[in-house]
């Protein structure tokens, strides 16, 4: 059975986009919320890599405005996320820590975004990945998926 993760911080994109990849690859699929979240569970891809990881662009730091907020309070945040307009690409920012990890470096991944890709597509080329702009089809994205699994096989 595969494995997939889903990096989205949107609940309802974020059981549509699972439940489309469960029933087209039979695969159990991980929603991961948030930058931060996905931060922590980057040790644990080292040694259980999923098959896939899907990103959305824009994610929040923290699950709420309260942790947030502590977080800022405590300085557990990265100075590039407290910079007005950085959820902007966070997550362009979890692609560039999967990739800078050679242990993680090889997981494919595609990035699922309502942005126009114009402003991030060199950066995800660089960093062997593909962009999927979010419409109400799921298709574009299984299909991306599937040519990702497919060149990895």
């Amino acid at each position: 059975m595969r494995r997939m993760m889903v990096v989205e911080d949107n609940g309802i994109d974020a059981a549509w986009i699972r439940d489309g990849l469960k029933g087209a690859f039979n695969a159990t699929v991980e929603v991961v919320k948030c930058e931060k979240d996905f931060v922590e569970r980057l040790p644990s891809l080292a040694t259980m890599p999923p098959d896939l990881i899907v990103f959305d662009v824009m994610l929040r730091w923290a699950n709420g405005s309260a942790e947030l907020e502590r977080d800022l309070e405590e300085g557990r945040i990265p100075p590039e996320i407290a910079e007005e307009g950085a959820f902007l690409k966070a997550g362009l920012r979890c692609v560039a820590r999967l990739k800078v990890n050679p242990q993680t470096s090889e997981i494919p991944y595609v990035i699922f975004t309502g942005l126009n890709e114009n402003n991030f597509e060199e950066e995800v080329v660089h960093l062997k990945g593909s962009i999927v702009t979010k419409s109400d089809d799921i298709e574009p994205l299984i299909a991306a998926v599937r040519r990702k699994l497919g060149a990895r096989s």
